[in-house]
């Protein structure tokens, strides 16, 4: 009597614990294949990467194409090494004759090594900023108003360039005035 009951008992606890590791295994799979999928990316020709390996910058330069990095050890940090940046700038300042002018200028820009520009410096577009400012406040500072105003400027804005590529260079920001 309890024989066959205990026996028809335990073939039903048989079948239902294989469909719970059929479960359980396409469960797995569809985890695997889920997490390999995530990690897939393209980089576009004008891109160039940098991977983050549990925050660690990597010392490999990602070229364009199709990369795949396991998505919860890496982070890729992908920028246009391409496009021509622009900053606007204003600012008033004193003359070295003592008059007060007010400067408005654009800073273009593209990123020349991208390990430097994402990496070394915290904020580089706040970086670039600063350095405008010292740069233009040193060049404008040492220069009477009218050469600032007028046919000066050419000559003026060489003189910022020259002075915001030395700064950047010393930061290791790396970017390059177009």
């Amino acid at each position: 009597m309890f024989g066959g009951g205990g026996g028809a008992g335990s073939q039903g606890g048989g079948v239902s614990g294989g469909i719970n590791k059929t479960m359980v295994g396409l469960a797995v799979a569809l985890g695997i294949l889920i997490y390999s999928a995530v990690g897939v990316y393209t980089v576009d020709q004008q891109e160039r990467g940098i991977v983050l390996r549990f925050g660690k910058a990597q010392d490999q330069l990602i070229l364009p194409g199709l990369h795949w990095n396991p998505p919860l050890i890496d982070r890729v940090i992908i920028e246009n090494v391409t496009r021509v940046r622009s900053r606007p700038h204003q600012s008033e300042m004193l003359t070295e004759d003592e008059n007060i002018v007010k400067v408005k200028m654009t800073v273009q820009y593209v990123i020349n090594d991208i390990l430097n520009y994402v990496v070394k410096v915290r904020e580089p577009d706040k970086s670039l900023y600063q350095a405008t400012e010292s740069a233009l406040r040193h060049v404008v500072g040492s220069t009477e108003m009218h050469e600032v105003l007028t046919e000066g400027r050419a000559i003026l804005g060489l003189q910022v360039r020259e002075r915001i590529q030395t700064y950047m260079n010393d930061t290791d920001i790396q970017t390059h005035a177009p």
